[in-house]
């Protein structure tokens, strides 16, 4: 109808240029005419909303159609109504700005901190954090700078850095001040001349870092304080170019339009580049127009403009300058119509899409365009608005975006020796671990500060506590012991492994005490593996013959594989958002990181560089950006987790070696959930199932008992299930420390321990009864078949058919014919279809030979 109605209005009279309406239209933007029952509609058509106005509406005799806002919406100036949680959030959600007005948006709730400039509010946690997140930075103004409590194993520069106590007097600089090298004696320390040989051949020492030697002298400081670019050589190799800070940079990114010199003199006094001479092959003839004459190349809203942009007068011919958008209502268009020489075109404005060349339709930012917002995404007619999960605030800078509104988010990484953390607010780096061997596999609890590694040389699992991590325990040990994944249920305080030199994936108590083989069969290379105790699953990656991404309950149930060849190939690493709710992993075959839904669906690659992943081996995920680890590179990566745009590189310069996994350290990375389990009463192990029920687990040689199923017994001992249990089987159960004591046994009354006795004594008794009436039948039969003797034949002549016994015994003599009846051999079973059964009565008869 709306369609019809525009064409309709084509037929409006035109006076002085102006578009005159019929009396059942309204006339908004100048030369538009609509239908006046889409007036005070709510719904906006006018692009300055003119006719959702209520003033509009006694002019023409109609009453406003403006309902009531609801409890929880905010009633803008206009009449429309709004979620309350929108108002003050920076955008124009009743699109009169009302809701962001000063007196709406005055006083901030508490916890907020209001901006001086344009007096947003935004997280009391925002401010002095180094970040500034009001534009005028008064979130960052009259800050007194609280340092955080210091940790045992930790020492204070006098600059302020923390650094690992093993890192004081050891002859090197670690403060960057020397107050870590102070008051030493000579029996703390034995002073280097020389910094001792860290990197490798083809890397450079920045102090405890390393950077690729290639890095050194090519126009950009990569040191912390630019030592790779002193001392540069006067004259630069041939085919180079040398920059003004005495870098060198190849010739070839010379006025290439980047800065490759850090001071960018490579860009400096370079020839102005002249835009080539468009032809009818590179000029757009849809949105620019062709001078014929000087092949100048001028987009269509330049023509009709009165400005001769040919030149020539070419576009601006009377003839051909005839304003169609005022002589057809608006050129029939819905939005925006632009006149051009040859005629005219339509446009949609902002969050439409124009279909059947005239008409707009909204576009669901929410669905087509991936990371539109961070979390949360509400459609709204010609726009879409942004909100965050609880936890989480607005980025003030970037509405799309959310912060996490607490907690200081970290890098928790591994190298051969040691596990470190890297605070990603200034790249300060700490030792959380020393001495580690080979630490392929780490994970977390959060709320208690332990982590758990693997030291793969050492064939052992462990587990420390991060504010002192030198009291370690050994959880498991055993020999050829390879763990390439860990992961921690911290809700039901359980530890997943995956065990490559076994082909298993396991489950540790949290103490160490008991473990389970969760699953074995159908496994070729297990590497990486995660845990989602929130609903009750666990994932992991193998790379065997095919390879895939697997799932399974967290007590090995209900096993699927939802991603397999030839979507992965080298699966290496797998991890959970939960705030989109989205499952990431790296290929280090393919040079991807993808991700899916949680049960696999939906598969999509978010970042391809044969460059950039030559070989990723983890993955994490944190508000919106994705971190990872390259196995080619010594360095630490992140991108945008929805389009891989923007790859940074975040460690403070090369490390000393590839780290080895990589895992970011925040609370939201493991949400609080409900423990199920802490209502069940589990001998050994409790996991949450899919639907959130408790399930109790029994660790290897062990089965759960057939009179109580929430205890465990050992496996070799087999207890009938219509028999009660003796006394002497219950003494060999393992009693659970969460179990009531009137449960285990031995703890009832004296009555519950006579009565298994009894039916103990009642079953011998029965069963001696059966096994001597045996004997007697048995007895009694051979006695009677004696008695009996030779079993006397009989013979009756037939007349028609003779028959007598084959001498051979191959069977029977028929009749004068002498056919002879063979017995018909062994059936042998087939599931063949085409095989078909034989039945004795087919069998035919062959003449005797």
């Amino acid at each position: 109808m709306r369609i019809l109605a525009l064409f309709l209005g084509a037929c409006a009279s035109i006076v002085t240029g102006h578009v005159v309406c019929q009396i059942t239209e309204f006339r908004c933007d100048g030369n538009r005419c609509l239908p006046a029952s889409w007036v005070c509609d709510g719904s906006p058509d006018c692009t300055d909303g003119s006719d959702e106005k209520p003033v509009n509406c006694p002019d023409r005799g109609m009453v406003a159609l403006v309902r009531e806002c609801r409890s929880n919406e905010f009633k803008c100036s206009n009449g429309n109504c709004i979620p309350s949680a929108w108002k003050c959030d920076g955008q124009d959600d009743c699109r009169d700005n009302s809701e962001e007005s000063l007196q709406e948006c005055a006083k901030c709730q508490v916890g907020e901190f209001q901006c001086i400039g344009n007096n947003h509010c935004i997280s009391r946690s925002f401010t002095c954090n180094g970040i500034m997140d009001c534009d005028d930075g008064s979130d960052e103004a009259n800050c007194e700078r609280t340092q955080p409590p210091m940790l045992p194993h930790m020492f204070l520069c006098v600059n302020g850095r923390r650094i690992p106590k093993l890192w004081v007097c050891d002859g090197e600089d670690d403060c960057k001040d020397n107050s870590d090298e102070t008051n030493c004696t000579s029996t703390t320390v034995a002073v280097n001349t020389t910094p001792a040989p860290l990197c490798l051949d083809n890397e450079y020492q920045c102090g405890m870092y390393c950077i690729m030697q290639s890095w050194v002298c090519d126009g950009k400081a990569d040191c912390e304080s630019g030592e790779d670019e002193r001392g540069c050589p006067e004259e630069c190799p041939p085919e180079y170019f040398k920059c003004a800070n005495a870098g060198c940079i190849r010739e070839r990114n010379v006025c290439d339009g980047n800065k490759n010199c850090e001071d960018g003199s490579d860009e400096q006094g370079c020839p102005t580049r002249e835009p080539p001479v468009p032809d009818e092959d590179t000029c757009n003839t849809e949105t620019h127009f062709l001078c014929h004459r000087n092949n100048k190349c001028i987009p269509k809203e330049k023509l009709c403009d009165g400005n001769d942009d040919c030149a020539d007068g070419q576009d601006e011919i009377v003839e051909g300058c005839v304003n169609e958008c005022d002589d057809r209502n608006n050129g029939g268009c819905a939005h925006e119509c632009i006149d051009t020489r040859e005629g005219h075109y339509c446009r949609c404005r902002k969050g439409y899409r124009l279909i059947r060349g005239f008409d707009c339709e909204d576009i669901d930012e929410c669905t087509e365009q991936p990371g539109a917002c961070s979390q949360r995404c509400t459609n709204t007619v010609g726009s879409f608005h942004c909100s965050c999960l609880p936890g989480y605030r607005r980025d003030p800078r970037n509405f799309t975006r959310c912060k996490a509104d607490a907690g200081e988010p970290y890098l928790l990484f591994s190298h051969s020796y040691d596990i470190r953390r890297l605070r990603l607010r200034d790249g300060e780096l700490t030792s959380i671990v020393n001495n580690t061997r080979l630490a392929t596999a780490i994970d977390y609890q959060y709320s208690s500060h332990q982590i758990v590694w693997c030291n793969n040389k050492e064939s052992n699992i462990m587990r420390a506590d991060m504010t002192n991590p030198e009291g370690a325990e050994v959880l498991v040990e055993g020999e050829n012991l390879v763990a390439d994944g860990l992961a921690v249920d911290w809700i039901h305080n359980n530890i997943y492994y995956t065990d490559t030199k076994r082909s298993e994936v396991r489950m540790i108590s949290w103490d160490g005490q008991y473990t389970k083989t969760v699953v074995n069969e159908h496994l070729r290379q297990p590497r990486a593996i995660v845990a989602n105790p929130i609903d009750g699953y666990l994932y992991w990656t193998d790379w065997g013959n095919p390879p895939k991404i697997e799932r399974s309950g967290l007590d090995g149930s209900n096993r699927m594989a939802m991603v397999s060849s030839p979507v992965v190939h080298w699966p290496n690493s797998i991890t959970v958002d939960y705030a989109s709710k989205k499952l990431y992993w790296c290929d280090g075959f393919y040079n991807k990181i993808m991700k899916s839904e949680l049960d696999g669906s939906h598969v999509e690659t978010v970042l391809y560089s044969p460059s950039v992943l030559r070989h990723p081996f983890s993955v994490s995920v944190f508000e919106d950006r994705m971190y990872w680890v390259d196995w080619s590179k010594i360095a630490l990566f992140s991108a945008d987790k929805f389009t891989g745009n923007d790859v940074e590189h975040v460690s403070a310069g090369h490390l000393l070696e590839s780290p080895r996994v990589v895992h970011v350290l925040h609370p939201y990375r493991q949400p609080s959930g409900k423990n199920v389990c802490s209502s069940a009463s589990c001998s050994h192990f409790c996991v949450r199932s899919a639907l959130a029920t408790p399930v109790c687990v029994c660790p290897d040689g062990y089965m759960i008992s057939t009179w109580n199923s929430s205890f465990c017994i050992v496996e070799t001992v087999k207890v009938p299930p219509t028999v009660p249990v003796p006394e002497w089987e219950r003494a060999n159960e393992v009693p659970s420390a969460e179990m009531p004591v009137n449960a285990l046994p031995g703890t009832d009354t004296q009555k519950s321990t006579d009565t298994p006795q009894a039916g103990m004594i009642l079953g011998v008794i029965l069963g001696a009864s059966v096994v001597l009436a045996a004997i007697i039948i048995v007895m009694v039969g051979y006695w009677r078949y004696r008695q009996a003797g030779t079993i006397k034949h009989s013979r009756f002549p037939n007349p028609v058919y003779r028959k007598t016994t084959d001498d051979d015994g191959g069977g029977y003599i028929i009749g004068q014919d002498q056919l002879l009846y063979s017995s018909p051999p062994d059936y042998q079973y087939s599931e063949d279809p085409e095989n078909c059964l034989v039945e004795q009565d087919d069998v035919p008869l062959a003449p005797k030979k």
